[in-house]
């Protein structure tokens, strides 16, 4: 069976108002594009569902195909009732002729798949991020549905910063509801011979019964949704599955016999015991060992990042000075005031200013009496006793000898330019050390000195840890967070 052309509806314009402007990717059953609202003038998503397994035996394919419309049709009723941020919103559902498809809420973002790149990310913003999308799967759970393709393509990540940043969960199309519930659509409630599945992701109790002939009830729980999770965390940090398999179906063969998976220090990669020790129990093939629940891994994942035992404040007898807090990004500390001392001293500068004075009116004085000296004036010596009523006759008045006495007060030396150049702040300095990672860094400083990173014991190998204990040689005791 050829498959269409998933670029031949760009341009068309479905149900009078939802113009599909381009393709954006394409799934197990359905195609994704970009479309836009001709009435309300806004971008929407537009999944158009794709007929699979047309081949074989036509009454199979016939209840295969029935199988897979079941599932989109509850994805568009489930994506509609939903009213939550963590989850992607449905907004209209339509069969026109030879086309099936469904609008949803247009995310302006990036995946996770996508965020990361291929490439390791910083573990502190890979945990961020992933108790945000456990979040979102909890949120799922909570109204009674396990999404059952938990992957990092199908996390979106929206906002501009850290701060403003939501992680929402996207592609229904396999959700089933939790056991004991009556399914929206009845033909999911019949048995299957398949589970859907991405290789690589699936629990082991999840794919020990893929291949079994007649499934009468679904393997999936919570704690195979936090397997998934573990496996993506896994993937962020590393940038590979945990298992030694080359290929995504190999991998899952491992997971199947309960292969234990890469520990991350084999891979070169640091991060705390505590996460270390999370990331075995949520990958482990024992269901009862991991986190009870996507809420509890979120929980136990933010106590990775803020230790429940905040370091003490430790203080140190050469405080930084404030050049140094402006460049790490603190506040300056609110100091409390002084009482005024009870006498105040007379400041020096005041007796120092006549200085000058004194010392230029010494020096004309000098001169008078050499120029007299030279004019033939007689000194007499200084009689053993004056008295008033002997005062001697006035001597001819020399030449006036003009001293020019400046003011007092010395003029204030004129301001230097201020520089041009701007000062490197201690973040740009950390950001700039050979092998600095990204995003948020614990650095704690005792005794003027780094001591750890992230919560361990500074390295002496490391050229990343010697370059920052340098930059922040002399610092403020205690605990310091900085973004890279």
């Amino acid at each position: 069976m050829v498959r269409p052309d998933p670029k031949a509806l760009v341009g068309r314009t479905l149900g009078g108002v939802y113009r599909i402007k381009r393709h954006v990717a394409a799934g197990g059953f359905a195609d994704l594009y970009e479309g836009w609202h001709e009435e309300l003038e806004t971008p929407v998503a537009v999944k158009v569902r794709r007929a699979v397994g047309l081949d074989g035996d036509p009454e199979a394919v016939a209840r295969n195909d029935d199988y897979c419309f079941a599932h989109f049709k509850t994805e568009a009723i489930l994506g509609f009732r939903l009213r939550d941020p963590h989850v992607v919103r449905v907004l209209d559902f339509r069969l026109e002729a030879k086309v099936e498809y469904l609008v949803m809420e247009w995310l302006e973002g990036k995946s996770l798949q996508v965020l990361a790149d291929g490439r390791p990310m910083y573990w502190r913003r890979a945990v961020d991020l992933m108790a945000k999308a456990a979040d979102a799967v909890a949120s799922l759970h909570a109204a009674g549905w396990f999404h059952r393709d938990i992957k990092p393509d199908n996390f979106m990540v929206l906002g501009g910063g850290e701060d403003d940043e939501r992680v929402v969960l996207i592609d229904l199309g396999l959700v089933r509801q939790r056991p004991l519930a009556a399914p929206i659509v009845s033909q999911l409630a019949e048995p299957t011979a398949w589970i859907a599945h991405t290789p690589g992701y699936c629990a082991p109790e999840v794919y020990a019964q893929v291949k079994q002939k007649r499934i009468e009830t679904s393997p999936f729980t919570e704690a195979s949704e936090v397997f998934a999770l573990g496996v993506t965390l896994y993937k962020l940090i590393t940038g590979r599955i945990p298992w030694v398999g080359h290929t995504a179906q190999q991998q899952q063969d491992e997971i199947a016999l309960g292969s234990p998976p890469i520990p991350l220090s084999q891979l070169g990669t640091r991060v705390p015991p505590e996460l270390e020790q999370l990331l075995l129990r949520a990958l482990g093939s024992d269901p009862s060992q991991r986190p009870s629940s996507a809420q509890a891994f979120a929980r136990e994942l933010r106590r990775v990042l803020v230790p429940s035992k905040p370091l003490p404040e430790v203080a140190t007898a050469r405080p930084p000075a404030a050049d140094e807090r402006r460049e790490a990004g603190e506040s300056s500390p609110r100091m409390a005031a002084a009482p005024p001392p009870a006498k105040p001293a007379r400041p020096r500068r005041s007796l120092l200013r006549w200085a000058p004075v004194v010392l230029l009116l010494a020096l004309g004085g000098s001169l008078v009496l050499a120029l007299g000296w030279s004019l033939g004036w007689q000194v007499p010596a200084a009689p053993a006793e004056l008295r008033v009523d002997e005062a001697p006759a006035p001597s001819p008045a020399p030449s006036p000898v003009i001293v020019t006495v400046p003011d007092a007060t010395p003029a204030p030396s004129p301001a230097p330019p201020p520089s041009t150049r701007r000062r490197t702040t201690l973040v740009e300095q950390l950001r700039r050390c050979p092998g600095a990672p990204s995003g948020m860094v614990a650095l704690e400083i005792r005794g003027g000195r780094l001591v750890a990173v992230d919560f361990e014991p500074l390295r002496a190998d490391d050229e990343w840890h010697q370059c920052a204990a340098k930059r922040l040689l002399g610092a403020k005791d205690g605990q310091r967070i900085v973004n890279l």
